[in-house]
């Protein structure tokens, strides 16, 4: 039964193969980190800075980026740096894509880690998306795509989908 065996697998993964310590020299790489200023986003960043990447911290808050660079500093010795980014605001990640790409010419690596869950329904996004679709989807994709150089090109056209893995059980 290969939903049973995915779900034993997945609650007990062998050990890793690859660690922090196995990441190359980054010298050189420009890296954009969403979500960086707690938990896996955060540890994300420490790593890429300790193996000497340029890390933008993409968020939302200016005081918790500037104390996170300064945690970041202190841990690495390295200075992480700051792009204002409201994901769950369409003009605020034009604005963080465009002020990126006149800061640097290229992305080498980026980690779209930020992200909300959970949120009550009647929760929206500036532009009035509910806010995990908005924040998750549609203000990650065109970040993505505009920082890392490419145009957004809309089309009024929408596919739909779904995927649940069978051994959830919904």
């Amino acid at each position: 039964m290969p939903g049973a065996w995915q779900s034993i697998t997945e609650a007990f993964p062998p050990k890793p193969t690859w660690g922090v310590d196995d990441i190359p020299d980054l010298t050189g790489k420009v890296v954009i980190v969403t979500g960086a200023t707690a938990g896996i986003g955060q540890e994300t960043a420490k790593a890429l800075l300790a193996h000497n990447a340029k890390v933008y911290v993409a968020a939302r808050s200016e005081t918790k980026a500037e104390e996170t660079i300064r945690v970041l500093k202190e841990l690495t010795g390295k200075e992480a740096l700051f792009l204002k980014l409201d994901l769950g605001d369409l003009k605020s990640v034009k604005q963080a894509a465009e002020e990126f790409q006149r800061k640097e010419t290229e992305l080498h690596i980026l980690f779209n880690n930020a992200g909300v869950g959970a949120t009550p329904i009647e929760m929206t996004t500036v532009q009035g998306y509910d806010m995990q679709f908005g924040t998750n989807v549609l203000g990650s994709l065109p970040f993505s795509v505009t920082a890392s150089g490419r145009t957004v090109q809309w089309r009024k056209r929408f596919l739909g989908g779904c995927s649940i893995r069978p051994s959830m059980g919904l």
